[in-house]
């Protein structure tokens, strides 16, 4: 890994190059110039992303101290991805208007405030390349809320991550009103060439979709801990050993599709009626801090120390790697 630009000929901003290795995808990938802005471990991820896929990358940042921890940061990433000779295309840089000038596609990592992000959406634009690609990570702001006054807004988006990124290989691509079909299609491109596999809002909408979903489940888990018919634990384990394996290998309607003889159909012909009675007694929320406070926070420190939360992190991250390994294996085996 190198401070500024990689260096070499490469091709100028919106170009597609192929590539035959470093790829997830394989022969064909696109190869293109990402500017990565922000040097967390949200940045961190997606340039270490980014550059298993084959692209070069440049991180920036204003805080030194952030670039610093970069390569020993994104060397624990690639290996995590059993790419380590990835490093070798991530770069660093704490000049923006340098990071971005030949940028393809620039992936925002900045605090979560809708006015910041403005400030630094218009920056970039200041400095990119007019057909640049500019996407943001925020988890729960619309785009519309920072990207109204940016030249070129046309190709602005989001392309949110899940925690931790390089582990994930979801991302939701969310429009603002103004954002172009093409803009859509070049995001997807690049990110399906670095492995991920993006889910795509027709329209943006509060919350995205994995946080609506993510809502409806944490609203009904608050609900049955705060009525006292069942622990924290073994809400946990109703997801753990019932829900989750089947929804990661199908997905909601794909495990429904299944689960009846027939087919979807039939679910809903057979079920329909218990899941509306259900969700009719579903409408009300529980405050979620009188649940911690009345004895939640309690059955959490028992099963998982405060103390001990970096250590189950890490023990987390662990558990992703297998399994996106597993996942790699069954799609390939």
């Amino acid at each position: 890994m190198s401070a500024g630009s990689p260096s070499g000929a490469q091709a100028g901003a919106g170009a597609v190059v192929a590539t035959d290795s470093g790829s997830p995808s394989g022969a064909g990938a696109l190869h293109v110039k990402v500017t990565v802005i922000g040097a967390g471990l949200i940045g961190c991820a997606w340039a270490a992303l980014f550059a298993r896929a084959g692209h070069d990358v440049v991180l920036f940042d204003l805080d030194e101290a952030a670039l610093d921890r970069v390569d020993g940061v994104v060397r624990t990433l690639l290996a995590d991805l059993d790419a380590l000779d990835a490093i070798e295309r991530v770069s660093t840089s704490g000049d923006l208007a340098a990071a971005v000038r030949e940028a393809d596609y620039v992936q925002e990592c900045v605090p979560e405030v809708a006015s910041i992000k403005a400030e630094v959406f218009a920056r970039i634009a200041e400095h990119a390349p007019a057909d640049a690609i500019l996407a943001s990570s925020t988890s729960a702001l619309m785009p519309s809320l920072f990207t109204a006054e940016v030249p070129g807004r046309e190709r602005t988006l989001v392309a949110h991550p899940f925690n931790p990124p390089h582990l994930h290989t979801a991302v939701e691509l969310v429009p603002a009103p103004w954002t172009s079909a093409e803009a859509i299609g070049r995001a997807r491109a690049i990110l399906e060439s670095a492995g991920m596999e993006p889910i795509e809002l027709r329209e943006e909408l509060d919350g995205f979709v994995v946080n609506r979903l993510q809502a409806a489940v944490l609203h009904e888990a608050f609900r049955l801990v705060a009525s006292g018919a069942v622990s924290a634990q073994d809400v946990d384990n109703a997801v753990i050993g019932a829900l989750a394996p089947r929804w990661s290998v199908l997905g909601v309607f794909g495990t429904i599709d299944l689960n009846a003889p027939e087919g979807i159909a039939q679910y809903v012909e057979r079920y329909e009626e218990l899941y509306q009675r259900l969700g009719a007694a579903q409408t009300e929320t529980v405050d979620w801090q009188r649940v911690l406070d009345g004895g939640l926070l309690a059955q959490r420190e028992q099963t998982w120390p405060r103390a001990e939360l970096d250590a189950k992190r890490a023990w987390r991250d662990r558990q992703l790697v297998e399994l996106a390994r597993a996942k790699r294996a069954r799609e390939t085996g």
